[in-house]
């Protein structure tokens, strides 16, 4: 089906381009027929999807928050379960990364610090995202992050939508009791490690030639140091990393007590600066 169902109609809206393809279905860049706003619109086309589609939809739309696409409307057009949704533009913070090999640290941590206040709302409503990565992340022409894709997402009222004894998730990112089909909020915060590094460096810290070798490294703890790929690294950054990137779940930093320490850091890239500047500069 893929960019079939261009300039047709679902709703109010005009496909006017096809975005692409996911595990679901398709995705489209749309325009209010009245408005001419636009929109994105992810059209299911694998039926067995048709309750894990619903319930992303229902996912979306119970939360909002400046850093998560908003949800517009629900609809199944000739028979199409369609989502429609806010329209970023903008890179991916995957392609946003390869562009530029890695980011400033300031600009990662500002990135991080947008991505963990939308998933403390998320963990709140006791919702777990469970595929949180760099291409599931928007960055809109102001710069910032807006968290998409619920397909996998898990609410309380989730029902069981994976075959029991089935892993559900993107291997590199995923942690450790996730493969174990044990998940909680932990798992997503396992993960914001993940993109962290990935910010701070330009590589993904569990990597591989097979999906075998990098859940291997996953369940051992095995990733190279930050600071030997980026020696400036900051303390900060490092210490936030190996927080978040620790083996047990009850260990693993909280969303909310990352949150806090982005908002009142012990050390940053520009108080490390300014103390320096401190040093350098003689007193009168």
């Amino acid at each position: 089906m893929r960019g079939g169902l261009s300039n047709r109609t679902i709703g109010k809206y005009m496909l006017t381009k096809w975005l692409g393809s996911g595990g679901m279905g398709e995705v489209y860049k749309a325009e209010h027929i009245s408005t001419r706003l636009p929109a994105a619109i992810k059209i299911l086309s694998r039926t067995d999807q048709a309750a894990r589609f619903q319930n992303e939809a229902y996912i979306q739309a119970s939360v909002k928050h400046p850093n998560i696409a908003a949800l517009y409307e629900y609809v199944i057009e000739d028979g199409l379960p369609c989502i429609i949704m806010e329209y970023v533009e903008g890179p991916t913070l995957e392609k946003l990364i390869m562009r530029h090999r890695r980011l400033p640290e300031a600009y990662a941590l500002q990135l991080l610090e947008q991505l963990v206040s939308a998933v403390v709302l998320l963990h709140e409503h006791g919702i777990i995202h469970r595929d949180i990565k760099s291409c599931n992340i928007k960055i809109t022409t102001e710069g910032e992050a807006r968290l998409l894709d619920f397909g996998i997402a898990k609410a309380a009222y989730t029902p069981r939508l994976t075959q029991e004894g089935y892993v559900i998730g993107t291997t590199y990112s995923m942690a450790p009791e996730q493969f174990q089909n044990r998940v909680s909020e932990h798992s997503d915060c396992w993960s914001l490690g993940v993109l962290l590094y990935e910010m701070l460096t330009g590589y993904r810290p569990f990597d591989g030639k097979t999906e075998t070798e990098i859940r291997v490294k996953i369940e051992r703890g095995m990733y190279m140091s930050p600071d030997l790929l980026v020696p400036e690294l900051s303390r900060h950054s490092r210490k936030l990393i190996k927080r978040l990137l620790t083996h047990q779940p009850k260990n693993r930093m909280t969303a909310a007590e990352l949150l806090d320490l982005l908002r009142n850091p012990e050390e940053t890239p520009l108080a490390r600066l300014s103390g320096w500047l401190a040093g350098f500069i003689p007193k009168s």
